[in-house]
């Protein structure tokens, strides 16, 4: 195994144990606001006056090709990576405020009469939006009906746990909406519209082995290939954007979160040492089933503040992203 990907390794369980550190510390504040002590919180609290604050992300102004991200790998001296690359580069679509948009964030469902608000633990879900699929570019997602996304945004789970299933709950609703259902703790709403983007992962093993340095050049490329498109590399821009997104590749440092819901949706605590369970060779190889179905950001016009400026990450298998079927989706707020 090469030098470059044991450095990977070890900075990726690094950020992981931060993660199991952070889940424990919201922990630790919910208990303290269960016994009415004052606690900075998630979801619907406020950040300090101190935090950085989200600046909104703005659409793309044009879909890059193939054969630009071939160029693209040309003009950086790496014309080796690029079937690689095409063959990695997924499209995304970013969901950006627009007052004539069709599909909205907050708010409150337009559904059927027979609809029932989704709970968890009891609690009622706090909606977080509603696309509707015949206005958006064309995908892997169904072309009619809306998908409502819900989650447990006052108690914020961090979907470290085998139990955190159902806190986030995405439903696919293809009768026409006959009613407006209304919650007292409703967010904002904010009507939005989509761009598609091209877009790599963080690192592009297995198909290409890098080491520290390429890594390096790996993200130039990526820089490259956002600005081609009109976009910022979120991890390189100076400042944190409320960047929502459909499909595509994850903005965060937290790589790994295809093998995470692997192991949670095969009820292994990511809280317990995972990556040593006597099942980790048997499971990860289905990691590669798993993408990404959303991008939720903290986000002041929508009133959604998670800690730190960390973002919620809804993710689904592929066959089940292709059967249409999103019951079983599992999310992450890193």
């Amino acid at each position: 195994m090469s030098d470059g990907h044991d450095r990977r390794s070890f900075f990726r369980e690094l950020f992981r144990g931060a993660q199991r550190a952070a889940g424990e510390l919201a922990s630790f504040r919910d208990s303290l606001a269960d016994h009415g002590e004052q606690a900075w919180g998630p979801g619907l609290a406020g950040y300090s006056e101190t935090t950085q604050r989200p600046v909104p992300a703005l659409p793309v102004w044009r879909l890059a090709s193939a054969e630009d991200l071939r160029d693209i790998c040309r003009q950086v001296d790496r014309e080796g990576w690029a079937d690689a690359a095409a063959a990695l580069a997924r499209p995304s679509i970013r969901l950006t405020p627009d007052v004539d948009g069709l599909s909205w964030l907050g708010g409150s469902p337009r559904v059927p009469a027979y609809f029932e608000w989704p709970t968890w633990d009891g609690l009622e879900l706090v909606f977080l939006g509603q696309l509707r699929l015949a206005d958006l570019p064309s995908t892997a997602l169904p072309d009619t009906g809306s998908l409502l996304l819900f989650f447990a945004l006052d108690r914020t789970p961090r979907g470290l746990k085998a139990a955190d299933d159902g806190a986030c709950r995405v439903l696919h609703v293809t009768e026409e909406p006959v009613e407006e259902l209304l919650r007292g703790h409703a967010l904002p709403e904010m009507a939005v519209s989509a761009s598609v983007e091209l877009t790599l992962p963080d690192d592009p093993e297995p198909l290409i082995e890098l080491d520290g340095w390429a890594l390096d050049e790996w993200a130039g490329l990526r820089e490259r290939l956002a600005a081609a498109q009109g976009a910022e590399l979120e991890e390189r821009a100076t400042e944190y954007h409320a960047l929502h997104r459909l499909l595509g590749y994850p903005d965060t440092y937290a790589g790994g979160m295809e093998l995470d819901a692997q192991l949670v949706a095969n009820g292994i605590d990511l809280d317990d040492e995972p990556y040593t369970h006597p099942r980790i060779d048997e499971l990860s190889p289905g990691a590669a089933g798993w993408r990404l179905l959303l991008q939720l950001s903290s986000d002041d016009e929508l009133g959604v503040e998670l800690d730190y400026l960390e973002r919620l990450f809804v993710w689904i298998r592929d066959e089940d992203l292709r059967a249409g079927r999103f019951d079983r989706v599992r999310a992450f707020v890193r």
